[in-house]
């Protein structure tokens, strides 16, 4: 499988990476993790989707994206479909983050 972050702007993988508290329990948390690796894999996984999604629309200040995930509980019966969105922040005037919350979820300023 090639590396896919050849394939992001080396100015994009620069930019912090905020998830809401929201997004972070529905894509990342698992719990009782048997390793630590899970979770930063999962992490792993919702940025890494969250660049490559960005690369495809680079002229975008919101994108909606999502992945399939593991429930928290770390049970899989059948493939679970996570809508996300993806908004890149000017915060203050010059200075940008990536916002990753919920489809659903409306953006409130980080402090």
């Amino acid at each position: 499988m090639p590396n896919t972050t050849n394939l992001v702007s080396s100015e994009l993988l620069k930019l912090p990476v905020v998830l809401t508290p929201r997004a972070w329990q529905e894509a990342v948390h698992i719990e009782n993790p048997h390793d630590a690796a899970v979770v930063s894999d999962r992490l792993g996984e919702v940025v890494l989707q969250a660049y490559r999604e960005l690369h495809l629309q680079p002229n975008n200040t919101q994108i909606h994206f999502g992945l399939y995930r593991l429930l928290p509980d770390g049970k899989n019966p059948d493939r679970v479909w996570l809508d996300l969105k993806l908004d890149r922040i000017e915060s203050p005037p010059g200075v940008f983050y990536l916002y990753i919350s919920l489809k659903e979820e409306t953006h409130t300023s980080c402090p």
